[in-house]
């Protein structure tokens, strides 16, 4: 007896082709979407990551100021811990304390942070003058880059002087610096990020 073997028609295999092409791209389009998400939020992430490392460093380092003596004294009169500019083109502090145990002030213990529009990032300086205006002066100073502005666009940094309260008898007055800091991702201006904090001076003012 014939027995008779039948297969799939062209008509056939032709509709399991387009359905198995369709859900591949379907399969392909979702691990593209996954991957690209991904590598976002990992931009994103380290975004983050940074500014909250560079304001780490700020905080840790301004909480020191007026560590040391009358001579680590920064201001006006020396009568401050800390002076700050905060202006359209000018952002800066500086501050002075004694962290090599130094027997007399040194430039090593006269720091800044100061923010550079035009290159879109952040400097911490050494040897600088006691006021936050000397931060721009021509030749005032040894500046390093503290943010990659390769990766981070710093697109503000600003700091305000404070003064949280006086002790009795208006003899001390214990002051606060309030940072605020924002940038973006160099490669896509859609992610930003910004972060404000306050920091207390270590050393009171005495009057």
């Amino acid at each position: 007896m014939l027995v008779t073997q039948k297969g799939f028609s062209l008509v056939e295999l032709l509709i399991a082709l387009l359905l198995g092409s369709v859900l591949l791209a379907m399969v392909i389009g979702l691990y593209v979407t996954g991957v690209s998400s991904g590598a976002k939020s990992l931009k994103y992430s380290r975004l983050r990551t940074d500014l909250q490392s560079i304001i780490s460093v700020m905080e840790t380092d301004i909480r020191r100021a007026g560590y040391g003596g009358d001579e680590f004294m920064v201001g006006s009169g020396a009568t401050q811990t800390v002076d700050s500019i905060n202006s359209a083109e000018q952002d800066c502090i500086v501050y002075y304390y004694n962290h090599d145990a130094a027997p007399s002030i040194t430039d090593a213990n006269k720091m800044a942070f100061r923010f550079i529009p035009g290159e879109n990032e952040i400097q911490f300086g050494t040897g600088v003058g006691p006021l936050a205006s000397d931060c721009y002066a021509a030749g005032n100073g040894s500046w390093t880059a503290l943010s990659d502005k390769q990766f981070i666009k710093i697109t503000a940094l600003d700091f305000t002087d404070l003064t949280d309260s006086s002790i009795s008898g208006a003899s001390a007055t214990m002051r606060s610096v309030q940072i605020e800091l924002a940038g973006e991702l160099a490669s896509d201006s859609r992610y930003t990020h910004s972060i404000k904090t306050k920091v207390q001076v270590r050393n009171l003012e005495f009057k």
